[in-house]
């Protein structure tokens, strides 16, 4: 089994516990060591069963003593991209990925991410490294997602469509087919991104959404 610590205690943090004890019931793989925050209010608290160790800046010291992976909780995509390049020599990122989620053969999940149960992602699909796909979420075939992305409860990214590093696509939005989302692209809740965005820009429209079943 694996020695694991979840960087982020906080919702996030808690619901990777959750994943983590499902994967366990089906397959025992982890043992969860505790978890880092860079809150100091919470070090050395007990927190949703487990012990804050301290913050992500002891990532390191603790892996040298006890071999162990981690796994980045935390919503915000640019925020895990800031805490993976604080750790450039840390290797042993996890991806955690709930038994319920179906995931086709063909299609490739990226290191760090993590992937909630009642997710879909059909095939020769490529997802990203510190990825975040919540429930529910689906992703057609022929889709590339970037490094860093969060697709939230409900949010669809249908066929051949490209999303950019660090985009967040809010619940229940969808991406069009074929269509290309710049990097740092946030896709508001029950938003419709048809048309191509650049880089940082805000999706609000509202449609009629699109069913990956047309």
């Amino acid at each position: 089994m694996k020695n694991i610590v979840i960087i982020g205690a906080g919702d996030l943090g808690k619901e990777v516990v959750w994943l983590i004890e499902d994967i366990n019931r089906v397959r025992p793989e982890y043992v969860i060591l505790g978890f880092l925050d860079d809150n100091e209010a919470k070090d050395g608290r007990e927190f949703y069963g487990y012990r804050v160790l301290g913050g992500s800046d002891r990532l390191e010291a603790i892996a040298e003593k006890t071999p162990l992976c981690a796994v980045i909780a935390i919503q915000d995509g640019t925020v895990r991209k800031t805490i993976r390049e604080a750790h450039s020599g840390f290797t042993a990122w996890e991806s955690i990925i709930h038994p319920a989620a179906v995931i086709a053969p063909s299609s490739t999940v990226g290191k760090g991410s993590i992937v909630f149960p009642h997710v879909t992602v059909s095939v020769d699909t490529t997802l990203g490294a510190f990825d975040l796909l919540y429930i529910n979420a689906a992703v057609c075939n022929d889709c590339k997602i970037g490094d860093y992305v969060s697709v939230m409860s409900g949010a669809s990214v249908s066929e051949r469509a490209e999303i950019g590093d660090e985009c967040f696509l809010a619940a229940g939005s969808t991406v069009y087919p074929h269509k290309r989302l710049g990097c740092r692209v946030n896709v508001g809740v029950e938003a419709t991104a048809s048309k191509d965005y650049t880089d940082g820009a805000e999706v609000s429209e509202k449609g009629a959404g699109f069913s990956l079943f047309k």
